[in-house]
């Protein structure tokens, strides 16, 4: 760290009641953002940045702050020359008005040349303040726009945090800074640089959570090896129990061989979800061993160790308890148990659910092309979907949901094939997570997403940035990711139709508001989806088209992505927009049909053979999805003809009849692109 005289590192630690896990690291990056954001907005120079965190402490350390802002100086422009003076040569009101404003005297007032002509403005200087003034406030607001799901307040200053606030330090060089949030005052400490601040804490414990991690991974890895087992680690349970110690150490332990008739979902889960140990395989199947994470120096390790393995037995002896009570009857005679499980309160309970699941899953493999077994085994799916949610096992550990199904289902005597489809219904989890395997299982996860999304979008339920409640936008990723990698090719408008029928009368949006506002829903996270797509506009040129076919959308958006520059691309763009600048505030309805007798040019008998003698060929490609070839054949067909078309007849001539005819070839060759591939006008 330096300590040049212009420069200081900074340092802010605020210490809390222990923090949920999923918290920290959110806390962090977002505090670094917010830091960084405010010192660019305030002029302030600064180096590279340090995050620390524990279930218990939050801190940030940003290197080389300037001590003081940069003094810069910006021009104002205000209105025009010749509405500043009047005839006299004196300033008007709109002149003292502008200066007034800008805090100056109007002889402060300078004229300008620019290439709107002369316009007066004024130089306004903004003064260097000491930055330790500055960044006092700049924490205040930090802290408060801090975002988590979840926050409280504590006493009566009215701050709200995660948890709360037990005392904070704020460091500029040597000097402590007096920090208030709420009622807690920072802490009074000897003068010391944030450098060797952190020094002293480390000795303590590892502050830096990617540090802490790497040690946590290594550590686990180490006593892997010595047992001759398999080199994995949980990342998501590692990533947990990253924010769970601060010192962190590791051994391994053992459980009964008899447990491990259970099912192996069941062992990871039982072994995670109260302890937060790690599972140890060989070859691919689990052993009767785990490794577990301490905290802190100077444990009594055999002590800790027998400790953990007689929670851990005891846990496992419920699990096989909530196992062979579950498997006594078949899932199947848990469906009347659903009739008093509500899945909202306004949308029904999960027995009403499953049916409209059935119901909707059926449609889609009608929609889809997909019969027979097939068909009956994702019905079946449906039909049990989310008969497991009334089991123990689920009941105990929620995150097996439909996993349990899966397996209660394969015991009782159902088709494979469902049982897949049931324990991949809830893929994925995340943006990140894997997708279902099975074209089972992806209809029946497309079929929930989508009722799903109905269902919370015709509450009306609005969606912000933070706030989703429902998970409405992991609903629709996931529903855009599944179709598109198992290439499901049905209309997702129709499907949506379907889904709205299947809810009656319980919805609060009317039909078609809603359709219209799921579909733009999911447009929206499609664009997400489809990441940086060149030219930038094109996204929304082919979604204009009103072709709903998700697979489709983004085979458009890849092929026309990947010609964009092409000649032909553009000779493509410049006749759809060309014809859609014609179109454009047309209040007459134009004919659906164009009439050869009303022709009186040569060229517009041209324009319309060159239409009759390349329609059927570009429909082809289009049926084909050969939208390379498809726009190549549309550019020859009518960009030179048209060319000479626009140069030559006027469309929108006196004469009715022979304007909306005109205007009915325009509309003719602007839908045969515009309407199938992407409307290009939008480009």
């Amino acid at each position: 760290m330096k300590t040049e005289k212009n420069c200081k590192d900074f340092l802010l630690e605020i210490n809390v009641q222990e923090l949920p896990v999923s918290y920290i690291r959110p806390a962090i990056t977002g505090l670094r953002g917010a830091f960084l954001k405010e010192f660019e907005a305030s002029r302030i120079r600064h180096g590279e940045t340090s995050l620390g965190a524990t279930k218990n402490s939050l801190i940030c350390c940003i290197l080389d702050v300037s001590v003081k802002q940069e003094e810069v100086s910006i021009e104002i422009t205000g209105p025009p020359k010749s509405i500043v003076f009047d005839k006299n040569g004196n300033f008007t009101k709109q002149a003292l008005g502008f200066a007034k404003a800008q805090g100056v005297r109007p002889e402060g007032l300078r004229v300008k040349n620019t290439p709107k002509g002369e316009y007066i403005f004024i130089e306004k200087k903004f003064e260097a303040r000491p930055v330790k003034e500055i960044i006092v406030e700049i924490i205040s607001r930090v802290i408060e726009g801090l975002y988590f799901p979840k926050t409280m307040k504590w006493d009566d200053s009215g701050l709200r945090f995660a948890r709360p606030i037990e005392s904070v330090l704020a460091l500029f060089g040597k000097d402590r800074l007096n920090v208030k949030l709420g009622k807690v005052l920072s802490k009074n400490i000897a003068p010391v640089e944030p450098a060797a601040y952190l020094k002293r804490v480390n000795k303590e414990m590892l502050i830096d959570p990617d540090d802490r991690k790497k040690e946590i991974r290594k550590l686990i890895l180490k006593t892997i090896s010595a047992l001759g087992a398999d080199q994995e680690v949980d990342e998501a349970l590692l990533e947990e129990v990253n924010f769970l110690v601060d010192r962190p150490g590791v051994f391994a332990g053992e459980f009964n061989k008899k447990f491990l008739a259970l099912p192996e979902e069941v062992l990871r889960a039982s072994m995670a979800k109260y302890q937060r140990i790690f599972p140890v395989s060989k070859k691919g199947s689990l052993l009767n061993k785990f490794i577990a994470v301490t905290n802190g120096r100077g444990l009594d390790i055999k002590a800790v160790k027998r400790n953990y393995e007689k929670i851990l037995e005891a846990r496992l002896q419920d699990s096989l308890f909530f196992f062979d009570e579950d498997t006594r009857r078949p899932l199947s005679e848990n469906l009347r148990q659903l009739k008093d499980l509500i899945f909202q309160k306004d949308l029904g309970n999960m027995f009403e659910k499953i049916q409209r699941l059935k119901a909707l899953s059926s449609f889609v493999c009608e929609r889809s092309g997909l019969k027979g077994s097939l068909k009956k085994d994702i019905e079946r799916a449906a039909e049990l979907s989310k008969a497991d949610l009334v089991t123990h096992m689920v009941g105990e550990f929620p995150s097996l949901q439909g996993i349990m199904g899966g397996i209660y289902a394969l015991k009782t005597g159902e088709r494979k094939d469902a049982c897949v489809a049931i324990k991949e219904q809830y893929l994925p989890h995340g943006m990140d997570d894997r997708l279902p395997e099975s074209l089972a299982g992806s209809v029946l996860s497309a079929s929930d997403r989508v009722d799903n999304v109905v269902g919370f979008l015709g509450m009306g339920i609005e969606v912000s940035g933070s706030f989703d409640p429902f998970g409405i936008r992991r609903n629709a990723q996931g529903l855009i990711q599944v179709i598109k990698n198992k290439g499901l090719r049905s209309r997702i408008d129709e499907v949506i139709e379907r889904s709205i029928e299947l809810y009656g009368d319980r919805l609060k949006v009317a039909s078609s508001e809603l359709k219209t506002r799921v579909i733009s829903y999911i447009e929206d996270r499609m664009d997400f989806l489809a990441g940086e797509i060149r030219p930038l506009e094109l996204k929304k040129a082919v979604l204009m088209t009103g072709r709903f076919d998700i697979v489709d959308i983004f085979n458009r958006l890849d092929k026309l992505s990947s010609i964009s520059d092409k000649r032909y691309f553009l000779e493509a763009a410049k006749v759809v927009e060309r014809t859609s600048n014609i179109l454009k505030g047309v209040k007459e309805v134009v004919p659906a049909n164009v009439d050869e007798r009303l022709f009186k040019e040569e060229l517009e008998r041209a324009v319309w053979k060159a239409y009759t003698d390349s329609k059927s060929g570009i429909m082809g490609l289009i049926e084909k999805e050969d939208y390379a070839s498809a726009t190549r054949e549309y550019a020859g067909a009518f960009y030179k003809v048209l060319h000479k078309f626009f140069d030559k007849v006027l469309v929108n001539v006196e004469d009715k009849a022979t304007r909306l005819n005109r205007l009915a070839l325009m509309k003719a060759i602007n839908r045969l692109y515009s309407d199938n591939i992407a409307d290009l006008a939008q480009i």
